[in-house]
């Protein structure tokens, strides 16, 4: 399950989660995002906590250079392998119901999300359309962010608060066409074939 930062949650939604039958959270927020905000499941007891930055915090800013989100989106998979194998990998080695979740719940875990429904065999439409609801999901929390940035900043912030449908088009098109897909983009990254098998058995 796809999610924004976890700490969000009131107790009750924290109760929910575990109700519900997640058993394992995945945080893919860098350190410098876990120091500010800690994660509030980390010390629970009842459910296993892994941190697994997608980016950590020197690429952080490097990304910040990028022309666009969608050229994030790329450095992020060329730049991350290494990370994108650590997580597929607690993907495949967890039992029960999985949360994996960085800040907005957009862009990081957007990537997974979007690499996930490929290895169950989704089609590219439904990829597109999951990855379009982030908009609408978020729609409140957007016009909050923007509000809050100064007048210079919210146009361009408005412009990265987005989810169009060509950039997870573009992201699963180079996967193809560098790697040959998903799963042997994970392969060369590190994951084991049995993994590989094990991640897409959970989603059949």
């Amino acid at each position: 399950m796809r999610s924004d930062y976890v700490g969000h949650l009131t107790a009750a939604g924290r109760e929910a989660v575990i109700a519900y039958g997640m058993t394992t959270v995945i945080d893919l927020r860098s350190p410098g995002e876990l120091v500010k905000s800690p994660n509030p499941l980390a010390t629970a007891t009842d459910i296993a906590y892994i941190h697994l930055p997608l980016v950590d915090d020197a690429n952080m800013r490097e990304l910040g250079d990028a022309a666009d989100m969608y050229d994030r989106y790329l450095m992020i998979l060329e730049q991350g392998q290494a990370a994108f194998c650590g997580v597929f990998n607690a993907v495949a080695a967890s039992e029960g119901g999985l949360v994996f979740h960085c800040f907005a719940g957009k862009d990081r875990t957007g990537l997974v999300a979007a690499m996930l429904l490929a290895m169950a065999g989704v089609t590219t439409d439904a990829i597109v359309a999951d990855f379009g609801e982030t908009d609408i999901q978020l729609a409140v929390k957007y016009e909050r962010w923007i509000n809050e940035a100064t007048p210079e900043r919210r146009q361009s912030i408005r412009d990265e608060l987005r989810c169009p449908p060509e950039w997870i088009l573009g992201v699963l098109d180079h996967l193809d066409r560098k790697w040959g897909g998903v799963a042997s983009y994970l392969e060369a990254a590190g994951v084991s074939a049995n993994h590989i098998d094990r991640v897409s058995s959970k989603l059949a």
